[in-house]
């Protein structure tokens, strides 16, 4: 594949879409069978998913404060990218993040916009808690920002840029 080569944009996005479902915010059960036994850095977490040309790879470092990069390969070279990192409200325990707000965190995550696939929907709530993500531009290159309410407070926030590779 030659590195100029259009990608086309909807079998990108169902792509996305369909790594993200078997990845970090999926059921633990499906998440296990792509969680890499050896991450590619010390200290990282890592995610691959493969489905015919396409290939996800995901890798983080941290549990509460946790950058980290997502990488689609198409034939094996790099094609879209994308950078996120963020932290929590350090008013609130270790504890409140793994225990209530991450799950709720990957609840969001799983209710992504198919159209729109890099993070959850635009809005989720439940219980105490309510999930926002805001994006400026589109799969070619966008910023944005998630974000964790709880009873109204935020408590943490992710920062999020991503872009096709030329």
């Amino acid at each position: 594949m030659e590195n100029n080569k259009e990608v086309n944009k909807e079998e990108l996005l169902a792509f996305i879409s369909e790594a993200h479902k078997n990845t970090y915010a999926a059921p633990k059960e499906v998440k296990s069978k792509h969680k890499c036994e050896t991450p590619v850095l010390p200290g990282h977490k890592d995610y691959n998913y493969k489905k015919g040309d396409w290939e996800y790879h995901d890798s983080y470092a941290g549990s509460s404060w946790a950058p980290g990069r997502e990488v689609i390969f198409l034939e094996g070279q790099p094609v879209w990218c994308m950078s996120y990192q963020g932290k929590h409200n350090k008013d609130y325990s270790n504890d409140f993040f793994q225990n209530e707000a991450f799950p709720f965190l990957k609840k969001a995550l799983r209710r992504m916009n198919d159209s729109m696939p890099f993070r959850g929907p635009s809005e989720f709530e439940e219980g105490d808690f309510r999930y926002s993500f805001e994006m400026n531009g589109d799969y070619s290159y966008f910023t944005g920002r998630e974000t964790i309410h709880h009873r109204g407070t935020e408590v943490f926030f992710q920062d999020v840029m991503g872009e096709l590779i030329r």
